[in-house]
């Protein structure tokens, strides 16, 4: 996979890091390799340590800006049931640990699954949404806010755009951007729901193990809502990688779905007005390629929202 984000490298870490976290390890770290894939800039790292084991590391020092979601990462992660996500070893909050978020995780030896129509990884992926739709339901975590307390108001992008048009708007989402910009919040009542939601769902938060299931990674919203949510999301991810419209929709029809169809078209624009309005703004720093990503995000959605509303 193509790197798409820049990250500490182990042996950059400043000292008393790289103590406190050998000191939980209990033993010392003999290699590491850096994963680049994600679009956060914290430490993210295979830990080779001398003792034989292996782990895998998150950090971010509690300053930074991105600071925030690594908290809610630990939050999330640490009460997943078994089946769900990777096994936490340990965390550590900046209080405990010489100013830093840990989430030491097990290491799940394995590759980011291809989503196309002909791919068996597909099947896999669909089947680990929906065990953790089912696992997650009520959800787990006490804490967790509706989704729309956090999405309501960054799914709202055709109206952002209609109010300053791009000249290099796509000119099917330009012709009919103040419709667009009229269904895009539709979504929002019918996304009540008490299912923890993953809420980022695309292959590069997954890992299919080398036995063949698929585990999902990068749990960092402490949010719950429908249940038909996190299904929704994947379904451009599923566009990007060769299916159709059709082919997407079908491949997750057997997932819970929401009673009127004209929700799921709402949200199609509600999720692709974000991505085209986000994918105008400059890259946050240490992540250089997040934008080129929601280019495409955006593009897929596109090709959903022709899909789904009929509008020539």
């Amino acid at each position: 996979m193509a790197a798409t984000s820049v990250r500490p490298e182990w042996a950059s870490l400043p000292p008393e890091a790289r103590a406190y976290v050998e000191f939980r390890l209990g033993s010392t770290v003999g290699g590491s390799i850096s994963c680049t894939g994600g679009f956060t800039p914290g430490v993210a790292s295979r830990l080779l340590l001398d003792d034989g084991r292996r782990v895998f590391l998150k950090g971010m020092h509690g300053e930074h800006p991105f600071a925030p979601q690594y908290a809610d990462e630990i939050a999330v992660t640490s009460v997943l049931p078994d089946g769900v996500g990777p096994r936490v070893l340990w965390w550590a909050t900046p209080a405990d640990s010489a100013g830093w978020w840990w989430l030491c995780l097990e290491d799940i030896p394995g590759r980011v699954p291809v989503l196309s129509p002909d791919s068996a990884d597909t099947g896999m992926a669909l089947a680990a949404v929906e065990q953790a739709g089912k696992l997650l339901t009520p959800s787990p975590l006490d804490a967790a806010r509706p989704i729309t307390e956090l999405v309501g108001r960054w799914l709202t992008g055709w109206s952002t755009l209609a109010s300053e048009t791009p000249d290099d708007l796509d000119p099917w989402a330009a012709e009919h951007l103040n419709a667009l910009a009229g269904i895009e919040e539709n979504w929002q009542q019918a996304a009540t729901g008490s299912t923890l939601l993953h809420w980022d769902l695309r292959p590069d938060n997954m890992l299919r193990r080398e036995g063949g299931s698929v585990v999902i990674v990068d749990w960092s919203y402490p949010n719950q809502g429908a249940a038909w949510l996190d299904p929704a999301v994947l379904v451009p991810y599923l566009i990007m990688d060769g299916h159709s419209p059709t082919e997407a929709e079908a491949a997750v029809i057997h997932l819970p779905q929401p009673d009127d169809p004209d929700v799921l078209t709402a949200f199609a624009a509600g999720i692709g007005g974000y991505w085209e309005k986000s994918s105008r703004r400059p890259n946050p720093p240490g992540v250089p390629f997040l934008r080129a990503h929601q280019v495409r995000a955006a593009e897929a959605a596109r090709t959903w929202l022709r899909h789904r509303t009929g509008w020539a």
